[in-house]
């Protein structure tokens, strides 16, 4: 009886270290520093657009370290300036956050499943401290395609986004 107990708690712990040991290989092929090559809208006709708010030439950084934290920002390079270097407009003052995002937290990796939850611990927006963010992933050599839930624009139609991403040397 003592052999079957024994037999038995090796194999739950077997379990239990095999499903960390997945989470930390597939978490592993993440690490590093990854820049934006490019995002693309899919449209419900097939069209393949640039993101509304961060536009065509968008530009961005995206990093997951050792410790299970992540980070990332994209921004719109063609938000027009402040015509005074430190004292915008109103106006001007929105155009910070418009076409910029940013936000920063904890990650887990689901290789078997093929996503990564991004828990969000800072963030640019403050309704979305302490949410999830799942993106389906695909890991090619050094290309990570990263996939967030179908949303809605403004105007009310349902599109898909991928943010394209590549290993920074």
């Amino acid at each position: 009886m003592k052999k079957l107990a024994l037999l038995l708690a090796c194999c739950c712990l077997t379990m239990l270290t095999s499903g960390s040991e997945a989470q930390s290989i597939g978490a592993a092929r993440f690490i590093g520093l990854w820049k934006l090559v490019r995002i693309e809208v899919h449209q419900p006709d097939g069209k393949i657009t640039p993101d509304p708010d961060l536009g065509p030439h968008a530009l961005g950084y995206i990093y997951y370290d050792s410790t299970g934290h992540m980070g990332v920002q994209l921004m719109n390079p063609d938000r027009p300036k402040w015509k005074s270097d430190d004292q915008p407009t109103s106006d001007e003052a929105m155009t910070t956050v418009a076409g910029f995002e940013a936000y920063s937290g904890t990650y887990d990796v689901h290789p078997a499943e093929g996503f990564v939850i991004h828990h969000t611990q800072l963030s640019l927006d403050p309704n979305q401290v302490g949410k999830d963010r799942k993106r389906k992933f695909e890991l090619n050599g050094d290309q990570l395609r990263l996939t967030p839930p179908p949303f809605k624009t403004v105007s009310g139609v349902t599109v898909e986004e991928t943010l394209v991403w590549e290993r920074v040397p």
